[in-house]
């Protein structure tokens, strides 16, 4: 599809490195880690940690991402094209010490139950004292206050603005997310939409989701901040502790 083609090129500029969000990742692991990046994107959290030491895997649907992350390189960085709830038949089953799914990705799958599986798969692939963590958007907050809209993200330097608007569908618990990129290059303005529903999972749901799969510790932020969750946060972070 040309919008993701496009959104590829533009990924990083869009979505740069953050360094809370590194941190808060690096603080659930020891030395040498085994990771896994669920929908990696460009890879630009893999290969940070890669540069930190650790061993780290990454897959993601789309091709152009995960050329662009082969091409950042990185020694201990390994990155594969496909469905990251087949992780274990791409990566042949190995077990890892973090597992990670941000940047509202989960929600993607089909249905809430699709969601629930595939969080137990991650648990059975988890070492002992292993660890999930889940980022999305607080879809309470959505729901609650009826949010049209996210703020929309402007890099004026680099001649790009995403544009992220909702629309609940409260029949199907899905959300409706209306995408719009807008490209400026060569004084030419380019502009590509794109719509998909997402599943309306709210913060009760995800978090029972994890105790459900056998996850002993569930703590729950506002962010990557590990400011306190509340309706009014724009994020929803989830860390589960196997051990």
């Amino acid at each position: 599809m040309k919008f993701y083609k496009e959104l590829s090129k533009v990924y990083d500029i869009v979505f740069p490195k953050d360094e809370t969000t590194l941190k808060f990742l690096c603080k659930a692991l020891n030395h040498n880690s085994k990771v896994l990046d669920l929908a990696c994107g460009t890879g630009t959290y893999s290969v940070a940690l890669a540069q930190k030491g650790h061993r780290v895997d990454g897959i993601d649907l789309d091709e152009e991402m995960i050329a662009l992350a082969n091409g950042k390189g990185g020694l201990f960085a390994n990155f594969k094209v496909g469905d990251m709830t087949r992780f274990h038949e791409v990566f042949d089953s190995e077990k890892y010490d973090m597992v990670y799914c941000i940047g509202n990705s989960i929600v993607h799958l089909k249905n809430k139950g699709k969601i629930e599986n595939f969080i137990a798969d991650i648990y059975k692939n988890l070492n002992e004292e292993g660890t999930l963590i889940i980022q999305i958007v607080n879809y309470d907050r959505i729901i609650n206050q009826n949010i049209k809209s996210l703020p929309t993200i402007d890099r004026h330097e680099k001649g790009v603005k995403f544009i992220r608007n909702y629309n609940y569908k409260e029949h199907e618990e899905k959300v409706e997310f209306q995408t719009e990129l807008i490209i400026h290059n060569d004084n030419k303005e380019e502009k590509l939409t794109n719509s998909v529903d997402l599943i309306a999972l709210r913060k009760n749901e995800l978090e029972e989701m994890l105790k459900n799969a056998g996850f002993k510790t569930v703590k729950v932020y506002g962010g990557f901040s590990e400011e306190p969750f509340s309706e009014d946060s724009f994020a929803l972070v989830v860390k589960g502790a196997k051990g």
